[in-house]
């Protein structure tokens, strides 16, 4: 049988909810709902030069829009935001609260260390943050990548290869290790979305 990706990750998604252990969500009594979303496509032929002024391509400001409705009609708006003060990050930040029909930006912290971060980065990052809230990070890849990877574990990665995060997805954890001391694998993957398996 041939499944999507995205498919694929609910199958993972169910697997390891059925696997996952008392002791593993009594560690971390306030979880926290953990949004982790690349930037949309960007325009590589914008003629902006340099990198950190790229925008987004035509493609890339209707895939955030699209990607703002399914976090309204799913129940996923954050609370928080952390971003890359990237334009393609900020573009893609007013796209999807436009898409979303609300207000975002008055959420969001820019943090310039998030342009092109590594995983430690980010994680370093969100140890500064309350755990309990919300919380939605927007960046780059690999990063991105590699942080989704850390948090969910080797058994999501081997199912799906390659594209673990392309430009728009969003992933939605629960993590329950707190925000200071995110351990490998100990997140619940709870949602998972991507452009190109939305309905046209």
């Amino acid at each position: 049988m041939c499944y999507t990706v995205v498919e694929r990750v609910q199958r993972v998604a169910r697997a390891r909810h059925a696997a996952w252990t008392k002791s593993c969500r009594n560690s971390m009594p306030d979880a926290t709902r953990l949004l982790l979303m690349r930037h949309a496509k960007s325009d590589w032929y914008s003629g902006a030069g340099a990198d950190f002024l790229r925008p987004l391509s035509d493609r890339g400001i209707r895939d955030a829009r699209r990607m703002g409705q399914w976090l309204a009609a799913s129940g996923h708006l954050p609370e928080r935001i952390v971003s890359s003060p990237s334009r393609r990050t900020r573009q893609t930040l007013e796209l999807l609260a436009e898409g979303a029909g609300t207000h975002l930006l008055a959420r969001t912290d820019w943090h310039d260390e998030l342009y092109h971060a590594s995983s430690a980065t980010l994680l370093s990052a969100l140890a500064k943050y309350v755990p309990g809230n919300d919380l939605l990070v927007l960046g780059h890849n690999p990063g991105m990548e590699e942080l989704v990877a850390y948090l969910l574990g080797t058994q999501l990665v081997g199912e799906l290869y390659t594209k673990l995060m392309p430009t728009a997805a969003v992933y939605v954890l629960e993590v329950v290790d707190g925000l200071t001391a995110m351990s490998a694998g100990c997140a619940r993957l709870l949602a998972h979305q991507r452009p190109k398996s939305l309905a046209p």
